[in-house]
């Protein structure tokens, strides 16, 4: 029996899931850590001769650095052979298509958007909130009652926000978020319900419909049967929960808009699952749509390192990620000895090496822009693009790479009711933010190119990134070389002795690289290198704070977690 949170009636928040917790200081936020791996060494894979990277051809790789800086992914190699033709690298295509981008407002690093009916657009933004913004640009007002955030971080604040399909009649949104109340023993994942009222300036009836301490929904949507479709992460290298059916991390949970489970969920029948449970085995998923002409739940899933994908999303299937994956961790070692195939688990439709962080998805449909109509169209953060697939039923048979020379992390795309494409960006900092417009025009936009012997700019960063100097400017910190964890400082900003000092090496990269960097530079946590007072960090990993449960010794030892205390200070600013 479970309670509408998705955990078995009468337990606790388990010492497994406890265990997985990885310590973010006092954020509000946390991420999930993987067991701990083989210290094999991690595998290096160069770039072949004419390397496609993220841009599609060598020669678009060189215009996209010139405008942009190279893109985060440039340097990796790593193109492990697909499972069937046609699963990865689709023939590029220039399309004929024309169009014009227009910027409809500047907003703050939104989350989600959804369209109402009189065409304004419900943004949500990470740092919690929502605004309506309409079709001429003009930003509304906070609208009123949206829980708020506490402390939000990269992992935890606001998430997604859709419109029921009936809201012409019935007003009801719904909306997912990840934060800590303050009656909350831990950070919780949410997801709720709502009315918008008439004159949209506020909210009313808000109901949570699920909740739990092993829920984050990073996206949400409503598929053709009614039925709410919530994908909820493992942010993780390797899946620590992808494959345990009793948590609700890293899997796609089907219930009822009053928050019920529906009586045709796969596993209802077995007591040893969540019955909440559609499909599990994926890592991170942004965004989902429902295809139009055949109904069935697609979604586009971010992979630490290379193998990002997109998955049709069927009933009781297991997409294997902890098991399989074209990908790697985010230090470039193997997930499951890089295995890519087993029986019993779903093939990806469609992957990409290097990876583009897929967010952002939408079949097009309207007739603004005909020569695109049936195809589907995925956003790229880290990527920095839109990548307009061409369709065949379920192959990819063409890929066209748009919009890589406005230099944006691409966060949202949706089409609007009046046809057009919109697209909410994801940049650094916060408020640099836009909401974009494609319109139909003769031709598509010429490529720029950059100026002849103009330096190459600093690429934009990605999520918790200090931003790199600017060619000719102080020189970056070193790479670690391959398998040997994060490069300290040459001299220790903390008192630390040899033996404690390749303690803190061993283990961070063990237990904290993942999130924070391979440097602790931030990654999907945020950025902790440099930090000095290791008494609080200390305080931190044994006592919990914020969203961060107890550290104890089951999951780090007491020697090594006063070790990575210590190193933490050593690491390069």
């Amino acid at each position: 029996m479970v309670n509408k949170s998705g955990k078995f009636a009468g337990t606790a928040l388990t010492a497994s899931l406890a265990a997985a917790l990885v310590f973010t200081t006092a954020t509000g936020g946390y991420s999930q850590q993987p067991a701990a791996q083989p210290k094999a060494a991690i595998p290096n894979f160069p770039i072949p001769d004419n390397f496609a990277g993220v841009a599609g051809s060598a020669a678009e790789v060189a215009r996209i650095a010139g405008l942009c800086g190279p893109n985060r992914n440039a340097a990796d190699g790593y193109a492990p052979a697909p499972a069937t033709p046609g699963q990865t690298k689709a023939p590029i295509v220039k399309g004929t298509q024309g169009y014009a981008v227009e910027t409809v407002a500047k907003i703050e690093r939104p989350w989600g958007m959804a369209f109402l009916p009189n065409g304004r657009m419900l943004v949500s933004f990470r740092n919690g909130g929502m605004r309506l913004v309409d079709a001429k640009g003009v930003v509304g007002e906070p609208i009123a009652n949206v829980p708020q955030m506490v402390m939000p971080r990269l992992g935890s604040g606001m998430y997604g926000v859709i419109t029921d399909k009936d809201f012409a009649k019935n007003r009801t949104i719904y909306f997912a978020y990840h934060t800590r109340m303050a009656a909350d023993p831990a950070a919780m994942g949410r997801v709720s319900s709502a009315k918008l009222s008439a004159d949209e300036k506020s909210l009313t009836d808000v109901k949570v419909l699920r909740e739990g301490v092993d829920i984050q929904p990073r996206a949400i949507l409503q598929g053709r049967d009614g039925k709410l479709y919530i994908f909820s992460g493992d942010v993780t290298d390797t899946g620590a929960n992808t494959q345990n059916m009793t948590s609700q991390l890293g899997k796609v949970l089907r219930i009822n808009t009053d928050g019920t489970v529906p009586a045709d969920n796969p596993f209802n029948a077995r007591a040893d699952v969540n019955p909440a449970i559609w499909a599990n085995g994926y890592r991170d998923i942004h965004s989902a749509a429902v295809n139009p002409r055949t109904g069935e739940v697609w979604a586009v899933e971010n992979v630490p390192r290379g193998g990002d994908e997109i998955d049709i999303y069927r009933k009781g299937k297991n997409y294997g990620f902890g098991v399989i994956s074209y990908g790697r961790q985010n230090n470039g070692a193997y997930i499951n000895g890089g295995k890519t195939a087993q029986d019993g688990m779903e093939q990806p439709l469609y992957y990409w090496n290097p990876s583009i962080a897929p967010s952002g998805m939408m079949f097009y449909t309207g007739s603004k822009f005909p020569g695109w109509r049936g195809n589907l169209f995925v956003g790229g953060m880290s990527g920095m693009q839109v990548s307009r697939l061409v369709m065949d039923g379920e192959k990819v048979v063409g890929e066209e790479k748009l919009l890589m020379d406005r230099c944006q992390r691409i966060k949202v795309i949706d089409q609007g009711p009046d046809g057009n494409i919109y697209i909410l960006t994801d940049q650094m900092p916060p408020l640099d933010n836009e909401i974009l417009r494609l319109v139909p025009a003769r031709t598509p936009p010429e490529p720029k190119q950059a100026p002849a012997g103009a330096p190459i700019p600093t690429p934009q960063p990605g999520p918790g990134e200090r931003p790199a100097p600017a060619r000719g400017g102080a020189a970056a910190p070193a790479a670690p070389a391959p398998g040997r964890g994060p490069v300290p400082a040459p001299a220790a900003a903390v008192n630390i002795t040899p033996a404690e000092l390749a303690a803190g090496q061993a283990a961070f990269a063990k237990v904290c690289a993942g999130c924070h960097g391979p440097q602790g530079q931030g990654n999907f946590g945020p950025a902790i290198a440099s930090r000095t007072d290791v008494t609080e960090i200390t305080r931190v990993i044994v006592s919990g704070q914020g969203a961060m449960p107890p550290f104890g010794s089951d999951s780090i030892s007491n020697a090594d977690r006063d070790a990575v205390a210590k190193f933490i200070g050593t690491l390069r600013r």
